[in-house]
């Protein structure tokens, strides 16, 4: 995230023309904004399906400064001295970060079960700032990713922002070693940016695991690279120093626009669907840097974000990212239930303002004002005060940090690789492979009104077989839910063929039943379970039901999900099954809503207790569509 101090001098006369102030307000106010959209969208994707665009404000931002000082320094001494620089950016970052990652691994390892699974890894990526690279290698997609959430998952914003800082000044001094003019090295910036988009949209797959396309550093550093350019062509210094109302009307009306333009991609656009990487994202930096620039110069727009609430939650911003996500996936994982009402809601954001707070009062304000030496001076005397005075808490304290590290070393040093979840849906993955068939039952013939039949025979019932549903004549289509299922779908309906893939989506649904009947193995049967990874439009169901056939029933799985798009996907199957005759609607929602302690920490997925839910709701279905077609 931003870190760099950002409320406006009172006194600047002094300054010269190219030097940056050192405190700007409403860039302060600007960065709460960016919190509280992505804080509102991990305790409550719902609410803000797009808050997680507050990133790639903080990208922007962070852009726009880091440049600014950058050049300001450059034109004051004539060089970059990049060993301070470096050095200021760790004693800002890492202290808190340290912290963190200290008592995220305690609570993780006292948590157990799932919540502390992958720690060591995740550990050790955060420590070296390479938590997007490690996020990617483990194919953890950040909007799809299966099973509970990993406690430091948010730290891969924050390598993007760190190796940033280490190439950035690298490639600037470069630059303006070899170009003079401010707009050729603006316009070389400007390429890179739209290079790191173009690469994003065109590395970006529907139905593949999106954690390379958004993770990347080259992919997704379009943001820091506009905020740099833009601070090329208006650094800070001269933004703020902006006078004459033409050029205060310009920028309240770049703010306001930007701003309204953030707003409705935060509220429209979600991170499962192709517009967020194959342009949205970008159009979104955009704004974000006209709200920026606008936010560093004196206009209306720019004194509206130096309201004190805001200018306060800004410059805590930086702990209130990092405490937030460990706060919420541990709550999630110790008391799923209780974490997802309102209380449970609460409970996160109250705990991120206590340790955000703390951490800037105890933590970052005093590292800033005294510098290392000072801050372990004072703290040293602190606490031979405290222990002359009170020897049994100075005491107590001690053994209780030791105790902390401890717990998070063992945690860091035993913590297991994958979560159970993550060994359930690889034990499907195998078991779908190992099932999978070489023919297809034939077609069942239409009937002579030329509509859908239901293709459901009437049997004798076997030991598991559904009454009139043999396994061998179903196609099962899904997502990592239906591959968490696989072993139940097998009992319940043997001989049932499982084409599940973990982060699939219904918009590939139609290429997956292409291929499958040009294969010959699209059965008289077909379920469809996906949704949980995000929505799909009419037409999508149009075009699968158009492949399947009038010969086939079609069988769809609702979704329960707590996402955004839940209601949207159900309302939709429900459609569409209403309005096509010879669809079915397997009720999946439903049947787990009444027992969600057979859910996983991440309320979608079964746990091996819900898998025959999941394949009991598909069998009645199925043989409620029999009974109601026999002759």
């Amino acid at each position: 995230m931003s870190t760099e101090t950002t409320s406006i001098a009172e006194a600047p006369p002094a300054r010269q023309a190219h030097e940056a102030p050192t405190r700007v307000r409403g860039l302060d106010g600007l960065r709460a904004v960016a919190v509280v959209s992505v804080v509102t969208y991990h305790v409550h994707a719902s609410w803000l399906p797009g808050g997680f665009l507050g990133v790639d404000l903080f990208f922007v931002i962070s852009g726009y400064l880091i440049t600014s000082l950058l050049t300001a320094e450059r034109a004051r001494t004539g060089r970059f001295r990049l060993g301070a620089f470096w050095i200021r950016r760790a004693r800002r970052l890492l202290p808190a970060m340290w912290a963190v990652l200290t008592l995220a691994a305690c609570t993780a390892t006292l948590a157990g079960g799932d919540t502390y699974a992958g720690l060591r890894g995740n550990v050790v990526a955060a420590l070296t700032y390479s938590s997007n690279w490690w996020q990617i290698a483990q194919h953890d997609a950040y909007f799809t990713g299966v099973g509970g959430k990993p406690v430091l998952q948010h730290l891969w914003s924050l390598a993007v922002e760190e190796q940033f800082y280490v190439l950035w000044p690298l490639l600037l001094w470069c630059l303006m070693a070899v170009l003079r003019r401010r707009r050729d090295q603006a316009a070389v910036t400007l390429a890179l940016a739209a290079a790191s988009f173009t690469a994003m949209a065109l590395m970006y797959t529907p139905d593949t695991d999106t954690s390379r396309v958004y993770y990347g550093t080259d992919t997704h550093g379009g943001g820091l690279l506009l905020g740099a350019a833009a601070a090329l062509v208006l650094p800070l210094a001269r933004a703020t120093a902006l006078r004459g109302r033409t050029h205060l009307r310009a920028l309240d009306a770049l703010g306001g626009g930007g701003l309204l333009a953030l707003v409705v991609a935060a509220w429209l656009l979600d991170g499962t669907g192709a517009a967020v990487y194959q342009g949205g994202l970008a159009l979104s930096c955009v704004a974000a840097v006209a709200v920026t620039v606008a936010a560093a110069g004196p206009g209306r727009f720019a004194r509206v974000l130096s309201a004190r609430p805001l200018v306060w939650v800004g410059r805590r911003s930086y702990g209130i990212y990092l405490w937030h996500w460990p706060i919420i996936a541990c709550l999630t994982g110790v008391a799923p239930g209780f974490a997802a009402s309102a209380a449970g809601r609460v409970t996160m954001l109250g705990l991120t303002a206590v340790f955000a707070v703390t951490s800037y009062r105890v933590l970052e304000e005093p590292l800033i004002r005294l510098g290392v030496r000072g801050y372990l001076t004072q703290a040293r005397r602190w606490f031979v005060a405290r222990a002359e005075a009170r020897p049994r808490q100075a005491l107590a304290m001690a053994v209780a940090g030791a105790g902390v590290v401890t717990v998070a070393c063992i945690g860091v040093s035993h913590a297991p690789t994958s979560t159970g979840l993550e060994a359930q849906i690889a034990a499907g993955e195998r078991a779908a492979a190992a099932a999978a068939p070489h023919t297809s039952a034939a077609p069942a013939a239409a009937d002579m009104t030329g509509g859908r039949r239901a293709a459901v025979a009437k049997t004798a019932p076997g030991a598991h077989d559904a009454p009139g549903v043999p396994g061998d004549e179903i196609t099962a289509i899904g997502d990592s839910v239906m591959l968490a299922s696989t072993d139940a779908l097998e009992q319940a309906m043997p001989g049932i063929d499982v084409v599940a893939k973990v982060g699939r989506q219904m918009d590939a649904a139609p290429d997956v039943l292409r291929q499958l009947a040009a294969q010959g193995k699209l059965r008289r049967v077909v379920v469809i379970g996906l949704g949980t990874n995000g929505d799909f439009s009419d037409a999508t169901i149009a075009d699968v039901l158009r492949i399947t056939g009038p010969s086939r029933t079609v069988a769809f799985i609702n979704t329960y999900v707590p996402r955004s798009w839940e209601s949207t996907v159900n309302s939709a199957l429900r459609r569409a099954v209403r309005t096509h005759p010879g669809t079915v609607l397997v009720d999946w929602h439903d049947a787990i809503a009444k027992q969600p302690q057979r859910l996983w920490t991440d309320n979608t997925h079964p746990r091996p207790s819900g898998t025959g839910v999941y394949a009991d709701a598909i069998r009645s279905a199925l043989e409620s569509a029999a009974g109601s077609t026999a002759p």
